[in-house]
This record gives structure tokens, C-alpha cells and sequence, in this order.
């Protein structure tokens, strides 16, 4: 008899981190596990009908926000979403407390994670955060990273572009100063982190990694062919997967009225998504509707969490979210 266990996703609050463990939740679901998440109260109602056991992280911050409102509205607010060089994109993040939000937004949840915790006695932990809190990493149960963005975020290679650069990797002229620069920025990150590792008693972190990399498991979602695996070799405790793909989306998709007496040989339909973040950009959106609006085929497109805030074009039509995986296939 396959042996059952409960296991505890706990993601930062960005549907690009959210969604991923869907995929990989449905999947354990799918073998009996009983799967639970620990999310932002902005993420309430949305992962229980997927079969997950939601508890909610409450709070005065979120109450009237969307899923990863808050991280899309920050980022806009730095001018990292905008036409900078990659040096320029980094100051403007050392400059914008990111680290600092986010860990104070851990530090605030910890009491009731801890509660969770107790409640439902999970076997093992699924961490996708820019963080681990300590309840969960020094437990004495075995807990598991889950990359869900570019993997030079979290496989730092002398073989690979540093993180964040854009470099291409087959040319190695300004790796260094870049790595040293986003070194120095761990390093900071390290000290704020440390001093509340030191206030509830656990070690300090000693490696300067820019995530919480697990002794024990490590997954990051990136297609093959797309990988850096023909100039870094895959390191031990990692595992690739292709995709996080969800299955269970709930929300339905059929091909707007307005779309469906096209000819199909002039007019193609095209699906337009910069993603959760990306989307943020207005002005980008707004630049790309405009683009396409004088394109004779027909626009599908996620707007993103501030798509209230512009129009779509007469051969356009959008949500805020659209169901990508009912789109797609």
C-alpha cells in the first residue's frame, strides 16, 4: 500500500509562484495526498477548487487587493518594469526594499504558520519563496525548494550568465562585475534575514545564495530544450521538470462571439500575455494594444492584474485573467 502524506505548499504571494504549485500540488493530489497551502488572504477562495485545503494568512494589507496585486503595483512603482540596462534595472531594485517587504510580510506570518503547522502535521514542506522561515527549514521534517522562475536565479554557475544580467551565454566579458555587484546585494539581503534567524534562535545562513536551497530536494520548472544543460551539468538534489502545468482550471474559456465568423484563413487568432508581471507595465500594454490594434487578425489578451486601467482595441478581447491553459491547447 502506497504510503499517504500531507504536505504543505508555502509560496510568496505572486500568482506566478502560486501557480506553479498548483501543478505540482494537483499532480500529488492526484495520489492521495492531501495537499495544503499556506497563501495571502488575497488567494482566498481560488485554491480549493482545485481539492487543496486552503489556510489563510489574515491581515489589514491585502484585503481589497487581487492575487499578486501587490507585487505587480511595487514593481511598477520602482521603474524596473521600463526600458533600463540591466545595471540600471539592479540599482533601482537595491533601492526599492523588496527584501526588506517581504520579510517583514514572513516575520508578520510566522505566528500563524506555526499554527498551521500544528494543525495539519505535515510529512513534508514545498517552499517558493525569496525567503524559508525558519519553522518550516529547521523542523525536523524534510522540506523541499521549488524554483519556479529562471533557473540562473537559483542555480548560480560560473558556466552561466549571473542572474537578472540578460547576458548571453556565450559571452563571458561582464559576468564577473555583474556577479560581484548582485554578491554584494545578497550579502545585504543575508544580514536582514540572519538577524531574525538570531532572534528565534536557529543558525545563520552562511552561503549567500540569493534563495533557500533545500538539503534535501530542489525542483525548478524549465523546458529542455531551453535549459542551460549543455554548459552546466544538472547539480545533485535537483530535479527539472518541463513544466508546472495545472489541469484543473476551473474558470471556462470558449472563443468570443465576436471571434467566431472570422475567416480563418485571413484572420488567426493570437494570444497576447506578459504574464503576471510583465503585465503591470501599462504603458508596454498599452504600446502592444496599440501595435496590433491595426493587425487584421484577431487579439486574445491577459491583461494582467491593472488591466482595468486601459482599453483593448476593436479586434481585441480580454480579461484581467484569462485561463491560459483553456486558451492554449
Amino acid at each position: 500500500m502506497v504510503q499517504k502524506f500531507t504536505i504543505l505548499f508555502a509560496p510568496v504571494e505572486s500568482v506566478g509562484h502560486v501557480n506553479p504549485c498548483i501543478g505540482l500540488g494537483e499532480v500529488l493530489l492526484s495520489r492521495g495526498h492531501k495537499v495544503v497551502f499556506a497563501v495571502d488572504q488575497s488567494f482566498a477562495g481560488k485554491l480549493s477548487p482545485f481539492g487543496f485545503i486552503e489556510e489563510i494568512f489574515t491581515s489589514n494589507e491585502t484585503k481589497s487587493r487581487k492575487p499578486g496585486e501587490n507585487m505587480a503595483i511595487g514593481l511598477l512603482e520602482t521603474g524596473l518594469l521600463s526600458d533600463k540596462t540591466s545595471y540600471e534595472s539592479i540599482q533601482l531594485l537595491l533601492n526599492w526594499p523588496i527584501f526588506e517587504v517581504l520579510m517583514n510580510k514572513l516575520r508578520a506570518n510566522e505566528p500563524q504558520l506555526k499554527a498551521i503547522v500544528d494543525k495539519h502535521n505535515p510529512d513534508v514542506y514545498i517552499i517558493d519563496d525569496f525567503a524559508a522561515s525558519p519553522t518550516l527549514i529547521h523542523s525536523n521534517k524534510p522540506w523541499i525548494f521549488l524554483c519556479s522562475a529562471n533557473p540562473l536565479f537559483c542555480l548560480d554557475d560560473e558556466l552561466t550568465p549571473p542572474n537578472t544580467s540578460g547576458y548571453p551565454s556565450n559571452d563571458p566579458k561582464d559576468w564577473d562585475k555583474y556577479r560581484a555587484f548582485m554578491t554584494d546585494a545578497h550579502k545585504r539581503r543575508n544580514i536582514i534575514y540572519n538577524e531574525w534567524m538570531k532572534e528565534e534562535g536557529y543558525p545563520i545562513n552562511t552561503d549567500n545564495t540569493s534563495f533557500p536551497i533545500s538539503p534535501y530536494l530542489n525542483i525548478y520548472g524549465y523546458p529542455e530544450e531551453l535549459d542551460y544543460t549543455d554548459i552546466r551539468p544538472i547539480p545533485q538534489k535537483w530535479l527539472r521538470v518541463d513544466t508546472f502545468m495545472r489541469r484543473g482550471e476551473k474558470q471556462e474559456f470558449k472563443i468570443p462571439d465576436k471571434f467566431r465568423d472570422r475567416d480563418i484563413e485571413k484572420n488567426k487568432l493570437i494570444y497576447l500575455s506578459l504574464g503576471s508581471m510583465g503585465s503591470a507595465n501599462v504603458d508596454l500594454m498599452k504600446k502592444l494594444v496599440s501595435i496590433l490594434s491595426k493587425s487584421q487578425h484577431k487579439i486574445i489578451v491577459s491583461k494582467g492584474v491593472l488591466g482595468d486601467t486601459y482599453e483593448l482595441a476593436d479586434n481585441m478581447w480580454g480579461e484581467n485573467s484569462v485561463p491560459q491553459t483553456k486558451v492554449l491547447p
